[in-house]
């Protein structure tokens, strides 16, 4: 005979679990922000004159341009690779 609990207790208990799971990294996120809430400096700093974000190529542009786009490229092969593998390895269903 079948000993697994029905499908709607399995369905209950998964859903409590994931609503405790979305409790308990909500709580970490909130006490994260509150700890840099709390080290914040109450006191003015002094901003250089300078951009520091800009590599000099002019005043709009911020970073390499060209070096997000090969990345977003290389992301997307490696994406792709991996999701042909793993269609590869599992098969028809």
């Amino acid at each position: 005979m079948n000993d697994r609990p029905p499908v709607a207790v399995r369905t209950l208990l998964s859903t409590a679990v994931m609503l405790a799971a979305a409790a308990l990294l909500a709580t970490l996120m909130l006490a994260a922000l509150g700890m840099v809430v709390l080290a914040a400096e109450p006191a003015p700093s002094i901003v250089p004159p300078i951009d520091p974000r800009s590599d000099g190529q002019g005043p709009g542009l911020v970073g390499s341009p060209l070096g997000v786009a090969l990345g977003v490229i290389f992301l997307g092969v490696v994406v792709a690779a991996v999701t042909a593998l793993v269609l590869r390895l599992t098969g028809e269903r």
